[in-house]
């Protein structure tokens, strides 16, 4: 369930992060598919995440395994940005976080390609819900469904 605390929203957990995404859009388009985070080496589903929201790209690092993963096509031009580390303001010391992240994306009519791409994620230590970035995806490509 997803509440406001001090004029945050704040799930409960991770199943609110799903909610929570789809209420947010993408590139001002409804989101159709919601794809939780799970790290593919060893299932975690906490994270450290980095980015270059100006150039719109996402890795997440999970805290289970430290296995390094890229959001969507972020990989193919992370050599050439800024990132830095997400934090959240529960903290204040610009440490490294822990969260939950999950993957908006908006369809074209008969899900016929991705029209856009949001990021947004769930503090583990206070349940803030965020959201980081989006961007439009020009190829329409419906393998990005599979890179969350």
């Amino acid at each position: 369930m997803i509440s406001e605390v001090d004029g945050w929203p704040v799930g409960e957990g991770i199943e609110d992060l799903a909610a929570y995404a789809m209420a947010q859009g993408a590139e001002g388009y409804d989101v159709h598919e919601v794809r939780i985070c799970k790290c593919a080496a060893c299932g975690e589903q906490v994270f450290g995440v980095h980015s270059d929201l100006e150039e719109r790209a996402v890795q997440r690092i999970c805290r289970g395994c430290a296995t390094e993963h890229f959001i969507a096509d972020s990989g193919a031009y992370w050599d050439a940005m800024k990132p830095a580390i997400m934090v959240c303001e529960c903290d204040g010391d610009g440490d490294e976080e822990d969260f939950n992240v999950a993957v908006g994306y908006s369809l074209y009519a008969d899900n016929a390609g991705i029209r856009a791409i949001a990021v947004t994620s769930r503090c583990v230590t206070c349940g803030r819900l965020g959201y980081w970035v989006d961007w439009m995806v020009r190829t329409g490509d419906m393998s990005l469904l599979e890179l969350a």
